[in-house]
C-alpha cells in the first residue's frame, strides 16, 4: 500500500453484520416473529469505515484511523480493510473495550432487530496518545481530515481539540460529522455536517423546522464555535448549506426514492471530501455529495457509493459506451455484482421498465446490451426497429436503475458476455433457462440466470397491431 493518502478519516469504526432470513409465523412463547435464518452473515465496514470505504468508491486515497478491541471481530475488520483498495489504515487496539459490532436481522429487507456490542467509555490517555501520533505521522500527506464522530469513546474532547488546532495550524481542512449534542467540542472545525434533527437537538430542538431555522441556528452556531460552514443533511428535504460569509445554499433532495437512510450522512461527507480534494469549489462539492446521497438512500444497509454512479446522473449519456470502455469501468466493480440483459427495447413500454427495474434490484451495476439496428432486422424483419438506436439508447440511459448501455450489432450478445463475464443474466421468465443466450458460459464462471416475472400481455408487437387497426 502507498504511504501516501490524500484524506485522513478518524472515528469510530463499526462491524455492521446482516443476517438474512423470513418470517412466516409468530412465536408462540412470546408475541415476537420467528426468523428462519437462510442466509450467512454479510459483513461491512461501518462507522468510520463506511466514510472511508466511500472515499475510495469516489477514486480517492484514504488513511483510517480507529479502535478496536482485542478480539475476533477485530480481524474480520482488518480483513475488510485490506480488501478495499486505495485504503490504508490503522486500528489501534484497545484491551480494555470490544470491538463495536453492530447485528442487524432482516426479513425481505425490513429490519425486525438490531443487536450492538459496543464500548462507550473514554479511551485512556494512553491510547489517546497513540492515535495521535499515528495522525501526525500521516498529516502532512493530506488536504482534508474527516472526523467521523459516533460517540463510542474514541473522540474524547481533548483529542478533539489537539486534532483540530494543529489541522488549522497545518492549513488542513476539518470536516466533522458530529454526534455530540455539545458542538463546542469541534470548535473551529472548518466545516460541520449534522442531520436537520443534529442540528436542533444542538440548538434548539423545540423550534419549528424550516429553511429560516436552519438558516438562523447554522449562522449561530458558526458564531458561537469559530465553524466556517454549516452543511444540513435534511432527508426528503436535501442539503442545506450556510457559511460565515452569508452564502445560503439549499439543494433539493435527488433521491427518486428513500428506501434505507443507514449512512447517506457517510457518503455525504465522503463526496465533500473528495471534491474539495479534487480542487472543485465547495458548491459543486456539495452537489455531487446531494448526487451520491440520492444513490445511498436507493439501496438496503450502508453501501458505497461510486464516482462513476455519480457521473451518470449528472451527465446520462456517459452510459452509452463502447465493450473497451465498459470492460475498463467494470474492473471498479470487481467485488459487486455485475447484472447483465440484451434485447431490442423497441416502442419502450410498461413491461420493458418494469423488467428492468425487477433486474437491476437484484445486482450491483447493471448492464444493457442493446441491439443495434442492423441486429433488430436480422431478428425482427426489415420493417423493425420503429426507433433507431441513438433515440432508443438516449431513453434507455435516462433511467437511473441502468448503469451502462451498449450497442451490438451481432444477431446475440454471447461475444459481450464472454468478455465481460457477469454475476447473473438476466431473461424474462418467458423464456427456459436452456434458451438463454449465455446461459452454459456463465455457469463457468460460477454466474447464475434469473429468470424475471413479466408483466403479461405487454409488447412492442401489440402496440404495432393496435396502431394498424386504429385500437
Amino acid at each position: 500500500m502507498p504511504e501516501s493518502c490524500e484524506i485522513i478519516c478518524l472515528g469510530d469504526i463499526i462491524l455492521d453484520t446482516y443476517c438474512d432470513g423470513l418470517v412466516e409465523r409468530i412465536s408462540p412463547e412470546a408475541p415476537i416473529p420467528i426468523l428462519k435464518v437462510k442466509s450467512d452473515k454479510k459483513k461491512d465496514l461501518g462507522g468510520s469505515g463506511n466514510v472511508a470505504r466511500n472515499i475510495t468508491a469516489a477514486r480517492n486515497k484514504c488513511h483510517l484511523i480507529s479502535i478496536v478491541g482485542d478480539d475476533n471481530n477485530a480481524e474480520i475488520l482488518r480483513k475488510l480493510c485490506k480488501r478495499t483498495e486505495e485504503l490504508t489504515f490503522d486500528l489501534v487496539v484497545d484491551k480494555t473495550r470490544c470491538t463495536t459490532v453492530k447485528q442487524r436481522f432482516v426479513s425481505g429487507n425490513q429490519q425486525i432487530l438490531r443487536v450492538d456490542s459496543e464500548s462507550k467509555e473514554n479511551i485512556s490517555n494512553m491510547i489517546e496518545d497513540k492515535i495521535f501520533e499515528r495522525f501526525l505521522k500521516k498529516l502532512k500527506y493530506v488536504t482534508v481530515v474527516i472526523i467521523s464522530d459516533y460517540k463510542k469513546g474514541m473522540l474524547t474532547k481533548s483529542l478533539l481539540k489537539k486534532i483540530i488546532d494543529t489541522c488549522r495550524v497545518e492549513k488542513k481542512i476539518v470536516i466533522v460529522d458530529p454526534k455530540d449534542k455539545d458542538f463546542s467540542i469541534y470548535s473551529n472545525a472548518n466545516i460541520i455536517t449534522p442531520n436537520q434533527k443534529e442540528l436542533f437537538d444542538a440548538t434548539e430542538p423545540d423550534l419549528n423546522i424550516s429553511d429560516y431555522s436552519v438558516e438562523r441556528l447554522s449562522k449561530k452556531i458558526i458564531k458561537q464555535y469559530g465553524f466556517d460552514t454549516v452543511i444540513t443533511t435534511r432527508s426528503s428535504d436535501g442539503i442545506s448549506v450556510v457559511n460565515k460569509n452569508t452564502k445560503i445554499l439549499h439543494l433539493p433532495s435527488r433521491a427518486k426514492e428513500v428506501f434505507d437512510v443507514s449512512g447517506a450522512g457517510d457518503t455525504v461527507v465522503s463526496y465533500i471530501a473528495s471534491g474539495i480534494v479534487r480542487k472543485l469549489s465547495l458548491t459543486e462539492s456539495v452537489k455531487e455529495a446531494n448526487e451520491a446521497a440520492g444513490v445511498a438512500v436507493g439501496r438496503f444497509g450502508t453501501t458505497r457509493v461510486f464516482r462513476e454512479e455519480i457521473e451518470n446522473r449528472i451527465n446520462k449519456n456517459s452510459k452509452i459506451c463502447k465493450l473497451n470502455e465498459l470492460i475498463e469501468q467494470i474492473k471498479v466493480y470487481k467485488n459487486k455484482r455485475i447484472g447483465f440483459t440484451n434485447g431490442c427495447f423497441d416502442l419502450i413500454h410498461q413491461g420493458h421498465i418494469d423488467y428492468l427495474k425487477k433486474s437491476s434490484e437484484k445486482c450491483d451495476f447493471f448492464i444493457l446490451a442493446l441491439n443495434s439496428d442492423s441486429s433488430v432486422k436480422k431478428i425482427k424483419g426489415s420493417s423493425r426497429p420503429i426507433v433507431d438506436q441513438n433515440e432508443r439508447s438516449e431513453i434507455l440511459a435516462h433511467y437511473d436503475f441502468i448503469d451502462r448501455i451498449i450497442i451490438f450489432n451481432e444477431k446475440t450478445p454471447l461475444n459481450i458476455i464472454k468478455k465481460i463475464k457477469p454475476q447473473f443474466l438476466f431473461k424474462g421468465d418467458d423464456y427456459k433457462i436452456s434458451q438463454v443466450v449465455g446461459a452454459k458460459e456463465i455457469e463457468r464462471w460460477g454466474g447464475k440466470v434469473v429468470l424475471i416475472k413479466c408483466i403479461k400481455g405487454k409488447s412492442t408487437s401489440k402496440i404495432i397491431e393496435r396502431i394498424k387497426n386504429g385500437t
